[in-house]
């Protein structure tokens, strides 16, 4: 048997699936086209060319090639459906989501290949400005933040557009498209919903890790490293409008405390330092001649003004060890013997020997004069906010972020991983 051509004039076609509950039913009106070829011959391809509307409003185009008298052996057909409204696919987003869809539209490139009842399918999807509504129970639900992905996922006009490949055979007697599709959904949520820094780290830059922003102990100073993971941040909040951010108070006591001890001490040594260096400038002055003074040129401005240099003196060994000494007698007093290492370079320079094991030295000085430096818990919380407006100045510096949607938390003081780091962990909701 073979027929030439049958043409489909004002038809219609219904979708249902009675697996989900609510049922879920979809149907085409207006159908028009054309089947060309059709024949009971097993190796003959007919022809498909056919449009209507769902919905009466959204465009349906049909087309491919199959046997319709062994269609499970053998058919490629592809679809397209533009601007279908997903409120129709609330028993799908309820039963696997948990959500019902309130707003929201759908287009739909869809490829599918039997053949040898074996599926393969290929999707893009376009979702056009989707909003979830209201939850719903379902023991089928994934427990994930679905409204993160679903931002993730959004570009900056609040599209979102993916691709999805779907296999699976006809021969498993639980094969139904609709789940299959929803299932391969799921997954991408999945994968975006449990790592979405990750996801904005391969779009924006900044590395897979870009929420850990990392401070040396005892410091609120940002490194050029973490400040290159919040530009990248910065752009990706830009593009995903709908998303906002938590920034902790981040503090580790066990090494924050002796950091801001260590931190204190240097700052003690430079006051000295300063101190030494005014002295001996004063003593300089008093014995120079008497100058008529000219005039004096102005320094050129700066637009940014540089940060001071570290004091060199208590970067040289040397130097360091001078101070450190200077500052044990002080607090222990002039009695109280340097400890030994400290002492034998004491010994070697009044005898103008080879010079001695300065850092060794240091290390014992620094070792005594810390424990007595004492670290308040207010300061430690303190650290802790500098540390989190740090980040947060870094974000909102160009103005190209909403304040409003970056948000300072207070977190309790958490013991550090790592004895040279303390991290940030940033989230978004």
């Amino acid at each position: 048997m073979a027929i030439d051509a049958v043409r489909i004039e004002d038809g219609s076609a219904n979708y249902a699936d009675f697996w989900i509950q609510p049922h879920f039913a979809v149907g085409i009106q207006g159908l028009h086209g054309a089947i060309n070829g059709l024949s009971s011959d097993p190796q003959s391809r007919a022809k498909l060319e056919l449009q209507g509307k769902v919905d009466r409003y959204a465009p349906v185009h049909i087309w491919g090639e199959l046997n319709p008298l062994a269609a499970t052996a053998y058919s490629d057909v592809k679809m397209s459906f533009k601007g279908v409204e997903l409120t129709s696919v609330t028993p799908y987003s309820g039963h696997f989501a948990g959500y019902k869809i309130e707003k929201g539209k759908l287009s739909v490139d869809i490829g599918y290949k039997i053949e040898n009842r074996q599926l393969t399918a290929e999707h893009r999807f376009v979702i056009d400005q989707l909003q979830l509504g209201e939850r719903v129970e379902s023991p089928d639900a994934v427990k994930l933040p679905l409204k993160i992905a679903i931002a993730l996922l959004k570009d900056r006009d609040g599209v979102i557009d993916i691709n999805l490949p779907v296999t699976g055979s006809l021969d498993d007697p639980k094969f139904s498209l609709g789940p299959l599709i929803w299932k391969a959904v799921l997954g991408l949520l999945t994968k975006v919903a449990t790592a979405p820094f990750a996801a904005l780290g391969r779009l924006f830059g900044g590395g897979e890790q870009m929420n850990y922003i990392d401070f040396h102990p005892g410091s609120a100073a940002l490194e050029q490293s973490e400040r290159d993971k919040l530009t990248a941040l910065v752009k990706a909040l830009q593009a995903k409008s709908q998303l906002e951010l938590d920034v902790p108070t981040a503090v580790a006591p066990d090494v924050d405390r002796p950091g801001l001890a260590a931190a204190r001490l240097d700052q003690r040594l430079a006051a000295m330092s300063r101190e030494r260096a005014g002295s001996h400038q004063r003593g300089a002055a008093s014995q120079a001649p008497a100058t008529t003074p000219g005039p004096v040129p102005a320094a050129p401005q700066s637009p940014t003004p540089a940060a001071p240099p570290a004091d060199p003196a208590l970067v040289d060994p040397v130097q360091r060890f001078h101070l450190l000494a200077a500052l044990y007698r002080t607090e222990q007093g002039k009695d109280v013997p340097l400890p030994d290492a400290a002492a034998a370079i004491e010994v070697v320079e009044k005898k103008k020997a080879p010079p001695g094991d300065y850092a060794a030295a240091n290390t014992q000085l620094e070792s005594a004069l810390l424990p007595k430096v004492e670290v308040t818990d207010s300061e430690l919380e303190s650290l802790g906010r500098h540390r989190a407006q740090a980040i947060q100045d870094a974000l909102l510096a160009d103005g190209q972020i909403d304040p409003s949607r970056v948000f300072i938390i207070g977190t309790d003081p958490k013991p550090s991983t790592e004895r040279d780091r303390v991290r940030a962990e940033l989230a978004l909701k």
